[in-house]
């Protein structure tokens, strides 16, 4: 089992070439992997309210070795079926130590919202709370702008470090089997090590961030300021969130594979990961 990155550090033109390869293999296998990533954003948008928030909160990494291993299986040339994103749930002997890296940086998300909106929700104006607390979206629209800011600041940081703690230590769990201790320490210690090549490759998925984050910002605001919400716009805004989001879990598989390319860790994960959802058939894909 390989122990660390066998190449590197990679350059910053390492980076850029990740997601050129990612932008490729989401290309090459659009439709199976856009369902994945769709089926994703449906549970997502089924489990925001009370615990069923949390258990998906949770579940975020497992979900996402779902979606790692759908790319692993397209990356060798199959057909990854709807059934693979719930590859860690079919007896993988992995769900636990994903389930317990889900709670970890749901937890350190809360501290650094927490930290970041101190004060800022005490001074909200109790029925306003209560509103938006019960799903009124035109509550939103209410707020005053700097705590609006301030929101999401905190919630940008938040993911950012919950991205930083699991964006390695996710596949590494998955795909080599580390308990979690081992997982998170190699998965800090590379994204410093891999900083230039990281760096680059965020900044790639920015840009192409952007588009899509007009196009929601837009979307939300023309269904705060309507009694009856766009469908199309609605539709479009969601192919182009799933389109986004499948390629984002395609540059971190792309990036895996790349700093831990040891020809014995990649057959050990493809022997620990062969799944019965992953056989090239259609029986499973509707």
């Amino acid at each position: 089992m390989n122990q660390g990155p066998g190449n590197g550090p990679h350059s910053f033109a390492d980076g850029f070439g990740w997601l050129t390869e990612a932008m490729l293999l989401v290309r090459n296998n659009a439709t199976r992997l856009l369902l994945l990533g769709l089926l994703l954003q449906m549970l997502g948008g089924a489990s925001q309210v009370g615990i069923l928030g949390v258990l998906f909160l949770l579940a975020v990494p497992a979900l996402t070795a779902g979606m790692l291993q759908g790319m692993h299986v397209a990356a060798g040339g199959g057909k990854p079926a709807a059934l693979t994103l719930f590859a860690a749930f079919q007896g993988s002997g992995r769900l636990l130590p994903l389930f317990l890296l889900g709670g970890l940086t749901l937890m350190l998300s809360f501290v650094v919202v927490s930290f970041v909106m101190v004060g800022g929700v005490a001074n909200m104006d109790p029925e306003t709370l209560a509103r938006i607390q019960s799903g009124d979206q035109a509550a939103v629209a209410e707020l005053d702008p700097a705590l609006l800011q301030r929101i999401l600041v905190a919630m940008v940081a938040g993911l950012g470090l919950g991205l930083v703690v699991s964006f390695f230590a996710i596949p590494l769990i998955w795909f080599q089997g580390r308990p979690l201790s081992s997982a998170l320490v190699t998965a800090v210690r590379t994204m410093f090590r891999e900083f230039r090549a990281l760096t680059a490759l965020g900044i790639g998925l920015f840009f192409l961030g952007v588009p899509v984050g007009l196009v929601a910002a837009f979307t939300v605001s023309a269904q705060l300021s309507s009694n009856s919400p766009s469908m199309i716009l609605t539709v479009i805004m969601l192919l182009l969130v799933v389109i986004y989001q499948v390629l984002g879990f395609a540059a971190q598989y792309v990036a895996y594979r790349s700093i831990f390319s040891d020809s014995g860790s990649e057959e050990s994960a493809k022997a620990a990961t062969r799944l019965p959802s992953d056989r090239n058939d259609d029986q499973l894909v509707a």
